[in-house]
């Protein structure tokens, strides 16, 4: 495979996993998640919320495994004198790490009735799309 076409599927690899994983924390961030909590009945919530996230993690973890090898490999051949590739990386990295643990551990919790898994779930949520909400900007710097 010539170089031009690798890097046209590195970054159509980097467009599918921003579009689909970013994507989805955005609009989980700022649209579904404050209109489910607008219901006062926590049963329901807890169960269009549950909903939601075994429709959502597998198309999101389809993606971040694109995205982070796309990214890395675009990292690793733009060699230059600014830091932004290794902040990039260190960023995405964080964000995966945090989608995880939230994902397969404190989001199941949560969904259980901890009051403190929900706390803690809620924290690194917001965490983690602060940080995924910069990767569009940070990842346009590498092409």
């Amino acid at each position: 495979m010539s170089q031009p076409e690798i890097l046209f599927l590195t970054r159509l690899g980097i467009v599918y996993g921003l579009v689909f994983w970013v994507g989805g924390i955005a609009h989980l961030a700022f649209a579904a998640i404050p209109q489910l909590a607008k219901l006062e009945n926590i049963v329901d919530r807890t169960r269009l919320m549950g909903g939601m996230m075994k429709r959502y993690n597998p198309v999101a973890w389809t993606a971040i495994p694109i995205l982070i090898a796309s990214t890395t490999y675009l990292t690793l051949h733009s060699a230059g004198k600014t830091p932004l590739p290794l902040i990039t990386l260190a960023i995405l990295y964080t964000a995966a790490v945090l989608d995880f643990l939230h994902s397969f551990i404190l989001g199941p919790r949560a969904a259980s009735g901890k009051t403190h898994a929900r706390t803690l779930a809620l924290t690194v949520a917001r965490v983690e799309t602060a940080l995924a909400l910069a990767l569009p900007l940070l990842i346009a710097g590498l092409l």
